[in-house]
């Protein structure tokens, strides 16, 4: 076929598609965040925006009330500490209480830090990377869960994971340790949470365009890296977005336990 009768490519939210569906967000008030939870408002969904910070968290939400017209009742925003249990559980409580359902879960809250050597990195850095980026997976999984299987309709739950997560990251020993750790929750919780249709998956983007990775690496580092990636740029915020949409979609109604790469392919090497 010629490529001339092919529709071209399109990266655009896809109307509708997750029409009726209520989709919770932490680490919303980022930018994986904000653009997700921007992307699921295109896509007709009612979207809970969780974050620590109540300030940027406002700031999400005004600016997304602004952008996508006619989303007044459909945003919610929690200020929550999602390394607290008795926040979770407040939180998705809430959910249930504002929208009567929660359909998917995108847990995206994380930290990272500037390269370190393990033979230098802090055990107090170490344990609040593990703290912020796995204990809050494990809280959202296990409540998001629960309330999914209650109400009897499935739903989807998907961890941020990063390429770090799959494979060595010189420099960044804490922030791998703790990614390699969500394949390990999501592979255990499709399991589990199969029965109830409950799907889990992992996201793992290469270096995404935003301050947080930027200043992860001296630019010289960042050069070299870059020059490893076949597609030739770094991923972009609505790159994840697109990912994430299309797992908390009936369109991945059979994928459960996947590690979905959003990486230009560095990972082939």
């Amino acid at each position: 076929m010629s490529d001339a009768l092919l529709p071209p490519p399109s990266q655009g939210p896809i109307a509708h598609r997750l029409q009726s569906l209520v989709a919770l967000i932490t680490g919303a008030a980022g930018n994986i965040g904000f653009e997700t939870a921007r992307r699921f408002l295109l896509e007709g969904a009612r979207v809970v925006l969780v974050d620590l910070d109540s300030d940027r968290l406002a700031k999400a939400a005004d600016a997304l009330r602004k952008e996508v017209q006619g989303t007044d009742d459909v945003i919610l925003s929690v200020q929550a500490d999602v390394t607290e249990d008795a926040d979770v559980q407040r939180f998705v409580n809430e959910t249930i209480q504002a929208f009567g359902r929660l359909d998917v879960a995108f847990l995206c809250a994380g930290i990272s830090y500037s390269s370190t050597s393990i033979l230098e990195t802090d055990v107090d850095q170490y344990d609040k990377v593990m703290r912020v980026n796995c204990r809050s997976a494990f809280l959202g999984v296990k409540y998001c869960g629960a309330a999914m299987k209650e109400a009897g309709h499935g739903g989807s739950i998907i961890l941020a994971s990063s390429i770090a997560g799959l494979r060595a990251t010189p420099g960044l020993a804490a922030y791998s340790t703790s990614k390699f750790a969500l394949r390990g929750l999501c592979l255990t919780a499709a399991g589990e949470l199969g029965q109830y249709k409950i799907r889990v998956n992992t996201v793992h983007p290469c270096g995404v365009n935003t301050p947080m990775f930027l200043a992860s690496w001296p630019e010289e580092k960042m050069k070299s890296m870059l020059a490893t990636v076949p597609l030739g740029r770094w991923a972009e915020v609505t790159d994840v977005a697109a990912m994430v949409s299309f797992l908390a979609s009936p369109d991945a109604q059979f994928l459960t336990g996947g590690a979905y790469k959003v990486d230009g392919g560095i990972v082939m090497f």
